[in-house]
């Protein structure tokens, strides 16, 4: 069970918001996807780079003998590298089978193998993402999908959905496509991987005018923008949310470390309990950089 009273008992952690690979690779944000809470029930989204070092050094602390799933969107490397580490684990390095695991079947298909194929055998169930169904989690939780358009590779939002929570929504790295509001028309919450300062020709990212037409269509309550690239950070991802921001929907920009409650869809400020390291301990200055070169 998650250490420490500061954290609500059902919140969603943004382990790191950083996205496409300059961001990532000079680590200008953290990164290392999403972790949602549920009571005892912990469930891991897109275990991108450092994901695994996010969780063991933040503050307060999370658990990962709390794992019960792991969701992968698509298998790009930003997405899926803390895939098999977080695995080991959530089944105990491998002596408790245990747990599930959602992802593309072009990630486990050949010559793929982002899910090795020992650890396969570990789990208690692999899921393929697909279209429609609902897939049952632990603690009735359950996750229903819609297919993207990201450069080639399978990729999928999801909804998220459990007992005495907001339904959440999160759109993953794709190109805009009207065909996909509309299933997130049930979500209060909607997370937007939103990569691109402007929309960019042959580059399947959204931008800010894409999530504007999204909180036009759906004016759900609370908007949170992640996954951000070098020049969305140059731009300000702050001033670009509040921009964004209309009557009846707030839009905010994630910050690593970030806690939402996913009960009153409030943001926690968890960072002044975190003692001198702040959210991720006493390394968090090679995580959280204030300046751009």
């Amino acid at each position: 069970m998650t250490n420490g009273s500061a954290y609500p008992s059902r919140f969603l952690r943004f382990l790191g918001t950083a996205g496409a690979r300059f961001t990532i690779m000079r680590q200008l944000r953290a990164s290392g996807g999403l972790w949602l809470q549920l009571d005892e029930q912990a469930f891991s989204i897109d275990p991108g780079p450092g994901a695994l070092v996010r969780i063991c050094q933040a503050q307060p602390p999370l658990n990962t003998l709390d794992l019960s799933a792991i969701l992968l969107t698509h298998r790009h490397i930003d997405h899926s590298t803390d895939l098999n580490v977080l695995v080991e684990a959530m089944t105990e390095g491998g002596f408790r089978r245990r747990g599930h695991v959602v992802l593309p079947a072009d990630a486990v298909t050949p010559p793929c193998c982002y899910l090795l194929p020992y650890l396969r055998e570990k789990v208690e169930a692999l899921h393929l993402w697909e279209e429609s169904p609902e897939i049952s989690l632990s603690g009735g939780a359950t996750v229903s999908a819609v297919r993207l358009t990201h450069h080639r590779v399978d990729c999928f939002g999801f909804v998220f959905r459990a007992p005495s929570i907001s339904s959440v929504g999160l759109i993953s790295d794709t190109r805009f496509e009207e065909r996909w509001i509309d299933f997130y028309r049930s979500c209060p919450l909607l997370v937007v991987n939103m990569t691109l300062p402007h929309r960019c020709k042959g580059i399947d990212h959204l931008c800010p005018d894409d999530v504007s037409r999204i909180v036009g269509t759906l004016a759900p309550d609370l908007v949170i923008l992640t996954h951000f690239g070098r020049s969305v950070l140059l731009a300000g991802p702050e001033k670009i949310a509040s921009d964004l921001t209309r009557l009846g929907t707030r839009v905010i920009a994630a910050r690593d470390g970030m806690v939402v409650d996913l009960e009153t869809l409030e943001i926690r400020d968890l960072l002044s309990d975190a003692g001198p390291g702040g959210s991720f301990g006493n390394n968090s200055t090679l995580f959280l950089k204030e300046g751009l070169p």
